[in-house]
């Protein structure tokens, strides 16, 4: 069984940080491109995430057979944080497990830095460029635009393959 995210991540990359990428220096965007943030975060993270991995903090759940030892669980999502809480189920069959996963950030407030490897946030910045210069899903000469080859070569060292 898949995990479901309880809690999702804060964003990987700001909106500070995605303008600065694109040369942004007006308002008139923000809104389009925190959305393309979320978009491209969206795409790599958590359980239905191309990279199969928690990127932010997060609490995701996911129920085990009440058979398994603590031990032998094996959490999706790494990297795999901690147990918050474990509730069996009225028959007793199986166990209803929250966790916490994701890189953490460190350091708090304006000092808060992320541990999300640098080419994960640099793949994201990569596909915000990628979807804000190319609105339309052709390329003025009718052929597909692809994303570029940078992005998978940065991802393929983290992708999740179980």
């Amino acid at each position: 069984m898949s995990p479901i995210v309880v809690t999702p991540p804060a964003p990987i990359v700001t909106l500070a940080q995605a303008k600065r990428h694109l040369r942004v220096e007006h308002d008139d965007d923000n809104g389009y491109i925190s959305d393309l943030v979320e978009v491209a975060t969206a795409w790599l993270d958590g359980p239905d995430g191309w990279l199969g991995r928690a990127l932010g903090e997060q609490v995701l759940e996911i129920v085990f057979p009440a058979v398994l030892a603590p031990g032998d669980r094996v959490y999706p999502c790494p990297p795999f944080r901690a147990v918050e809480s474990e509730t069996p189920s009225a028959d007793g069959q199986s166990i209803t497990v929250r966790y916490r996963a994701g890189y953490p950030e460190t350091g708090t407030g304006s000092d808060a830095r992320s541990t999300v490897p640098a080419p994960i946030r640099h793949a994201i910045l990569l596909m915000v460029g990628h979807f804000y210069t190319n609105r339309l899903p052709v390329t003025p000469a009718g052929g597909m635009s692809e994303l570029p080859l940078g992005v998978d070569a940065l991802l393929s060292p983290y992708r999740g393959w179980g």
